[in-house]
């Protein structure tokens, strides 16, 4: 096994993502540690979405990836199964599903988007907490074990209780044994909580949702750090502040 000095893992979309010029900044900046990093992508894009992103970007390839909200963990394009197997102990998709159709205003997100651990919705209404509740409520009527993730005022997940970016995160920081004292993740939306909370240090980037933003606020840590700049800028900013990354170059 490699072993690693550090852990970095970041959310693709709107983190890493978004500002072309800064992704390949914090690129050059870990291409010169690239032995001592383990470096972990964790989205709630499909893998074959990942991997679109990650051509179109010029993205480095990661040492993992944690795809489909971390109801997926990939490794040289190789499905980890002992994650999966993990997944499926009281997992009732199809039962889950028959729940779900009750309610007119969950649209299923297209076919690519889903995964045998995930179901994924679009649900874009102001009733939508409303909406939530109900589902939770008829989930546990119906003793169906699933845990809901609803972020960007758009993207509702059913994922199994044991899935979510930071327990993805937490299994491979325990196969890899890592230190914890040396990882951080990156993140701008609320199904980046997870990561945040698996992780020694943290940072939020300066574009992060109303949905971060209010978790980051009810952290009393110096460990998590708001960046004043947004998408990798973002990054690179909060890696120098807790020094992962040499300040100035």
């Amino acid at each position: 096994m490699v072993t690693h000095s550090w852990l970095l893992i970041t959310d693709l979309d709107h983190t890493l993502v978004g500002d072309d010029a800064a992704t390949q900044a914090l690129n050059q900046q870990l291409l010169q540690q690239r032995s001592q990093v383990c470096l972990i992508y964790a989205t709630g894009r499909s893998y074959p979405s990942a991997k679109t992103l990650q051509a179109d970007r010029q993205l480095l390839e990661p040492d993992y990836w944690i795809t489909g909200v971390g109801s997926e963990i990939y490794e040289q394009g190789k499905l980890e199964e002992p994650w999966a197997n993990q997944l499926s102990q009281q997992w009732h998709r199809e039962k889950i599903i028959q729940v779900t159709q009750t309610f007119p205003d969950l649209i299923p997100q297209p076919t690519a988007e889903q995964n045998p651990w995930k179901i994924s919705f679009y649900l874009q209404t102001p009733h939508a907490a409303t909406i939530l509740q109900e589902l939770e409520a008829q989930l546990a009527l119906q003793k169906l074990p699933a845990q809901i993730i609803y972020s960007s005022n758009r993207d509702l997940d059913l994922l199994p209780l044991q899935a979510h970016k930071g327990l993805a995160m937490a299994y491979l920081i325990d196969k890899l044994q890592i230190d914890r004292d040396r990882g951080i993740a990156c993140g701008d939306s609320g199904n980046d909580i997870g990561l945040l909370m698996q992780s020694t240090y943290g940072v939020v980037v300066n574009n992060a949702l109303p949905e971060l933003l209010s978790w980051y606020q009810t952290q009393n840590s110096d460990r998590y750090h708001l960046a004043s700049q947004p998408y990798a800028w973002g990054m690179i900013e909060g890696l120098e502040k807790f020094g992962f990354l040499p300040s100035g170059l």
